[in-house]
């Protein structure tokens, strides 16, 4: 191991989530008062609907143009203080914690001027979303929370003729945003150039030492790595348009990334898709990916313009792979599909497989489609990329559909989910807040 690009445990844990058990009342404010000029604190009430806790974690939302503008900060009775975050779509965002079931709990919310230092200081916080384009890495947009990252495929990709068309994971060791370091690492034109000279040099396999102990994000350094395979698939929970027949029209790479949400709390980016022909209609696709701390899941709105293709339905998908091609599961009622997936088995040289392959783990991944129409396994004529077929999920035949997908892999102890069975009960507690959500009133 090459110790020296190591980061210590300490610093990828700094940016760990905020206590889940805090409680909120309507009591202190920080230590800087609020003046007579200045709105009063605004009193809201939170209500669990659901007859059980809430336990994957989410935001409160407001609609932001009834509050006042400037600062805002959110209070518990201790005088903490809750990260706060406003969004392009006119929200303001803030999380709450675990909610026992039909529990009610009250919180403060105070605005402060824009120029006002203490506030200011006050209401900052460390960012717990992150994405970029990568144009050192064919224009990948990439972006992570604290608990999952993924890769989407850029317009240098796809100029270079390579059909991969669906999501990618980076797996993380823990709560840290690790995404930087790990593109910059692998694209490190110095490690690249020895290892260019190594093998000028015939020296081959010492060139791979190098990149393997030294540098790639394939392999876990301690923060993370990219182990999954997407090939000519649908990846990790990519959408695509499904023919009465089966046959799946395959997305390419997105032409545009316009990132409209830039954290603390929620990353937002629209994705604008070149126009494809389908069936002989003329497809443009624009696409919004939203990403919030503390949730294992991606807000995903698809939009399809000006129509579908005859007979064409939205839908989304996870590729089933050959090691583990009986280990999916399917929730029609609630619209989910997921799969037990264990990585690509040709990503390390067969004398590293040994040393390399336990830290791949098991990742477990997830789709959620409210109203979905169906739910089943399609599989593929013959294996394509390692993929034996794909678990899909069918929204109506309608220009625009929401869905959500995510991942969680047993080598992060942040998620807490190391088993099937447990991400299982996470999805179907997350379409249950889905389809009963907070009820947030304003006094």
């Amino acid at each position: 191991m090459n110790k020296f690009l190591l980061k210590p445990l300490a610093i990828m844990l700094s940016l760990a989530s905020y206590s889940p058990t805090i409680l909120l009342s309507l009591t202190s404010l920080p230590s800087f008062a609020v003046t007579s000029s200045q709105p009063q604190p605004v009193t809201l009430t939170i209500k669990n609907p659901l007859p059980s806790a809430r336990t994957t974690g989410e935001m409160v939302e407001l609609d932001a143009s009834r509050l006042p503008d400037g600062f805002l900060l959110v209070t518990t009775e201790r005088g903490d203080t809750l990260p706060c975050q406003r969004t392009y779509n006119g929200k303001v965002i803030f999380p709450c914690p675990r909610m026992e079931a039909k529990q009610t709990i009250k919180v403060k919310l105070a605005a402060f001027p824009a120029d006002d230092a203490s506030a200011a200081s006050a209401t900052k916080s460390q960012p717990k979303v992150f994405g970029r384009l990568y144009p050192e890495r064919q224009s990948d947009f990439s972006f992570e929370n604290d608990r999952i990252a993924f890769r989407i495929y850029g317009p240098e990709t796809q100029r270079k003729g390579e059909r991969l068309y669906g999501y990618d994971i980076f797996l993380k060791r823990s709560a840290a945003l690790v995404l930087d370091h790990l593109y910059a690492s692998q694209c490190n034109r110095e490690m690249w150039n020895t290892v260019g000279q190594l093998r000028r040099l015939g020296h081959r396999e010492l060139a791979e030492d190098v990149y393997q102990y030294g540098f790639c994000y394939h392999v876990d350094h301690g923060e993370g790595m990219d182990i999954y395979k997407v090939g000519q698939t649908l990846g990790a929970g990519t959408n695509a348009l499904i023919s009465p027949d089966g046959q799946i029209a395959y997305p390419w790479c997105f032409s545009k990334a316009e990132v409209l949400d830039d954290g603390p709390l929620r990353l937002t980016v629209r994705l604008t898709f070149a126009t494809t022909t389908v069936a002989g209609t003329e497809v443009s696709e624009v696409r919004t990916l939203s990403i919030d701390a503390g949730s294992q899941m991606v807000r995903t709105v698809v939009e399809y313009s000006p129509t579908l293709p005859s007979g064409y339905s939205p839908m989304a998908a996870i590729a089933v792979h050959k090691e583990n091609p009986t280990a999916y599961l399917i929730d029609k009622e609630r619209g989910i599909i997921a799969c037990d997936d264990l990585g690509d088995p040709d990503i390390y040289r067969k004398k590293d497989r040994a040393k390399f392959d336990p830290q791949k783990g098991h990742t477990f991944i997830g789709c959620l489609m409210p109203g979905a129409t169906d739910c089943r396994f399609v599989s593929f004529e013959k294996e394509t990329s390692g993929a034996v077929g794909h678990v899909i999920a069918i929204a109506p035949k309608d220009n625009t559909m929401t869905y959500y997908f995510g991942y969680a892999w047993d080598g992060n102890p942040v998620s807490g989910i190391a088993s099937v069975k447990q991400w299982q009960e996470y999805l179907r507690m997350f379409s249950e807040q889905l389809r009963q959500p907070l009820k947030v009133n304003r006094k």
